[in-house]
């Protein structure tokens, strides 16, 4: 998904994620100060959607063309543990 559709994404989807992941940003999105500044949190949640497991292709059919393509095998199945931006 291009980064401009997934910044435009649902905010329920957003809230969900937030709600089960720390999300660790200078900008604490919980702050009732925060929540005064609504053009500051907009601008705030573009980036973790940007980000978030639903912005990325499913791998596991870019793994079945490419060794059915005869370019790769798989060796192994790795989940993410936390994602770094910036």
């Amino acid at each position: 998904m291009p980064r401009g559709a997934a910044a435009r994404g649902g905010d329920a989807e957003l809230d969900a994620f937030l709600r089960e992941f720390r999300v660790v940003t200078p900008l604490d999105h919980r702050d009732p100060r925060a929540a005064r500044r609504p053009d500051v949190v907009a601008a705030w949640r573009r980036d973790p959607k940007q980000e978030a497991p639903w912005a990325y292709k499913d791998i596991g059919p870019v793994v079945s063309a490419l060794h059915g393509g005869g370019v790769a095998s798989p060796v192994a199945e790795l989940r993410p543990l936390l994602t770094v931006k910036g």
